[in-house]
């Protein structure tokens, strides 16, 4: 069986499909994460130049755009709704400057209550002030500061390797739905189908043995992504002004690749026995992409991204210096790999009643 897998192995990696994976994946990931190789403190002459309005969702410290403080937001949002109510509500200028400054001398929580009081013909005042992105644009002073803070609380590569493995994650999970089926499409065909169960080999041996098979598949192809993205940063980090450890990219890679995997490798197999065809695992795998990708609507109406139990990916959309693990993550990924585990032997036991 140990040939039996080599081969496959190989013959999947020989595919040109799975050298265009490699190279969109590499190309995806350079364009996501490229702009952040520019992050560096701004020399005091600096001159900042503000993105257009369309670009300002995609906007971060390397553009000189810092978080809000939650005071700054609140009046920022207030002084939109002002314009809103003058210009789009056509509420009287002075009338709408009073409502507006009395709200401002009150706390946020009071404000909110006076303005749903005074503002009943406005459907939503929380949703309002949750629609804006918080950032500003910084000066020299507090971009510099801002990132200071940010590298004393961790290293760079903290950082750049959770915006990493979001894109990584996500581009990777649509990668093994195009691969996978052609590695577990091989022991479905009818010939070497009715062959497997006639060979006296285990089905513990077997579904091991193919899982590994389809967890090669996936690590070389994440392996050499990481080898070329460490490769780069090593013969770069001269650029920066601060030291930059290249070695953390691999922290981040392999807790978040290896259990997702083992786990959509696993879950393949499992369709390809059940179905004998891989191709109704696809559907399944897009619900859980789905899953992942979902998050909370946070206390002010905002939306966040979770990492869920069992998500197959994790996303770090904030600003690049406001990421962080989640809560319990190492834990949740140990349960990711637990859960592909218990697949694989529900595998198993589907196979030996195939068998039987």
């Amino acid at each position: 069986m140990i040939f039996s897998i080599k081969t496959k192995v190989i013959s999947i990696i020989k595919k040109p499909i799975y050298a265009i994976g490699l190279i969109v994946m590499l190309v995806f990931l350079y364009m996501q994460c490229g702009s952040y190789l520019n992050i560096n403190y701004m020399p005091d002459n600096s001159q900042i130049m503000p993105v257009d309005r369309e670009m300002l969702g995609d906007a971060d410290v390397m553009d000189g755009y810092i978080p809000m403080t939650e005071e700054e937001y609140f009046n920022e949002r207030m002084n939109h709704l002002r314009d809103n109510l003058i210009e789009n509500v056509g509420m009287d200028e002075k009338k709408a400057n009073e409502l507006i400054d009395t709200a401002l001398n009150m706390d946020q929580h009071d404000a909110m209550e006076y303005l749903e009081k005074e503002c009943q013909f406005m459907a939503d005042i929380h949703g309002y002030f949750s629609s804006g992105n918080g950032i500003k644009l910084g000066t020299v002073t507090e971009i510099n500061k801002y990132i200071f803070e940010a590298l004393d609380r961790e290293d760079y590569m903290d950082y750049l390797g959770r915006k990493y493995i979001d894109y990584l994650g996500t581009i990777f999970t649509f990668f093994c739905i195009i691969i996978y089926p052609f590695y577990f499409a091989y022991d479905s065909k009818k010939d070497i189908y009715e062959l497997l169960h006639t060979k006296p080999i285990s089905s513990k041996k077997y579904i091991i043995t193919q899982v590994l098979g389809g967890f090669l598949v996936g690590i070389i192809a994440v392996v050499v992504i990481t080898i070329i993205a460490q490769g780069f940063l090593f013969f770069s980090k001269d650029r920066f002004d601060f030291a930059i450890s290249t070695a953390k990219i691999w922290k981040y890679t392999l807790w978040e690749m290896i259990p997702a995997i083992i786990y959509i490798s696993s879950v393949f197999l499992f369709f390809s026995i059940l179905f004998k065809t891989p191709l109704p695992a696809i559907p399944f795998i897009f619900i859980q992409i789905l899953y992942s990708n979902s998050g909370v609507t946070s206390a002010n109406g905002s939306f966040i991204y979770k990492h869920r139990v069992g998500s197959i990916m994790i996303r770090y959309p904030e600003l690049f210096f406001e990421t962080h693990l989640s809560e319990n993550f190492y834990v949740k990924q140990l349960f990711l790999l637990a859960l592909g585990v218990i697949v694989m032997i529900t595998s198993v036991v589907l196979w030996e009643k195939k068998r039987g």
